[in-house]
């Protein structure tokens, strides 16, 4: 854990427009714990190895120890190293991120409490049932975009793919020296497949990675990583409970389990500006909705919004996927609000949820942020889901483009 950071520090990431780290660290800290839960599993794993005992046959409360853990160590691992891969490249910022790494590593580390919890309670319980088998393999949490992604990201994701695959192969390993019954021959076979996937792409792109690699070969090493990481979650997940494979697409891609949205008749359609009914207040918390609507400054930033948006009926749809959610029961609204204009509130995911293109995860905080802020300067509209999880704060931003151009 760095040392506070000094003057100079905060002068420096103030200037390169770096966010503070205080809060990921501690839960850097929080998490290590998780280390030690896979420690746990692998003497389980090694045991029954010894013993004989495949995880075909293993109970339903080992299986899960073993896919909670895992999905615990892959996000502690991808959160760990996305912190320290910056810190070693901007040594005069120690303490502090770019926006976009801090918000990748909140994605990450927003997770790693549910699943450890979900770990420790499996091992505490021979009883322990899965909640809903249809959700697992669980994904990552949504990558969050930018381009180019920055050099650190791209080492990170390096570091942790050699580390999870360490443990990947260790796990499937155990999984064969257990002895694998022959009608399991053909799962055995797929888990080797899986891995061997996964194992291309990181390897592939470990060898094409050069610290000045052009704009498209980044954008080829990210993609192959991306995929790498994302196969061996899988991959942990599928060795700790191979009854998953009867749901697990032949090509490796899970063919479950976002919920199917609502036939389209039955999709409540948001009204667009200009229509009868439209609320130019639809993504704001409800429960704060009386303290904006009496503030000058908020109707006129909610004002501006809409009359900059460039295209309204996209901004809407992405609300329109969370409103159904919500009638689903998919997602739940939380007691807290987004600190910027339109103060959307904060929502947890109670399954799996596509909104727009971002796939959410059980268990994962978000909200929803629409800006014309930067569209005077830059040209720029911003709508995009925002991972948790969220800390309080007093701060009140109206992100109106008017307060940041100069007619």
């Amino acid at each position: 854990m760095p040392e506070k950071p000094g003057l100079l520090t905060r002068v420096i990431a103030g200037f390169k427009g770096e966010v503070p780290a205080t809060t990921l660290e501690a839960l850097q800290k929080a998490g290590i714990g998780v280390y030690q839960v896979l420690d746990e599993v692998e003497v389980l794993r090694r045991g029954m190895a010894v013993e004989g005992v495949d995880p075909w046959s293993a109970s339903e409360a080992v299986a899960a120890q073993q896919l909670y853990s895992w999905n615990a160590f892959v996000l502690q691992t991808l959160g760990d190293k996305m912190i320290e891969a910056d810190y070693r490249a901007d040594a005069k910022t120690v303490g502090y991120l770019p926006q976009v790494t801090a918000e990748q590593v909140w994605a990450f580390f927003g997770q790693v409490e549910g699943w450890l919890s979900l770990a420790r309670q499996a091992a505490a319980n021979p009883g322990f049932k899965i909640a809903d088998p249809r959700e697992l393999p669980a994904d990552l949490p949504g990558w969050v975009e930018v381009q180019p992604c920055p050099r650190a990201h791209l080492e990170a994701m390096i570091a942790a793919a050699a580390a999870i695959k360490e443990h990947a192969e260790l796990a499937l390993g155990l999984l064969e020296q257990a002895g694998v019954p022959d009608e399991r021959l053909a799962d055995r076979d797929r888990l080797r497949q899986v891995a061997a996937r996964a194992a291309t792409a990181a390897d592939y792109a470990i060898n094409m990675y050069s610290p000045n690699a052009d704009t498209q070969l980044h954008e080829l090493i990210e993609e192959r990583l991306r995929g790498a990481l994302e196969t061996y979650h899988h991959l942990g997940q599928l060795v700790a409970m191979p009854t998953l494979l009867r749901t697990y697409g032949q090509s490796g891609t899970p063919t479950a389990p976002t919920a199917p949205a609502p036939p389209q008749q039955q999709r409540r359609k948001l009204p667009r500006p200009g229509q009868p009914g439209f609320d130019p207040w639809c993504l704001t918390d409800r429960k704060t909705l009386n303290r904006w609507t009496k503030d000058p400054r908020a109707v006129e930033s909610i004002t501006e919004l809409w009359r900059h948006d460039p295209n309204p009926a996209q901004t809407l749809r992405f609300q329109e996927d969370i409103n159904d959610g919500i009638e689903r029961g998919d997602v739940s609204v939380l007691s807290q609000h987004y600190y910027c204009c339109p103060w959307a509130p904060i929502y947890r995911a109670n399954k799996p949820i596509l909104v727009g293109d971002r796939r959410l995860q059980a268990g994962q905080e978000f909200t929803y942020e629409a800006s014309a802020e930067e569209i005077l300067e830059t040209g720029r509209f911003v709508r995009k889901i925002i991972n948790g999880p969220f800390t309080t704060t007093n701060q009140v931003d109206y992100c109106n483009p008017g307060d940041f151009h100069d007619d």
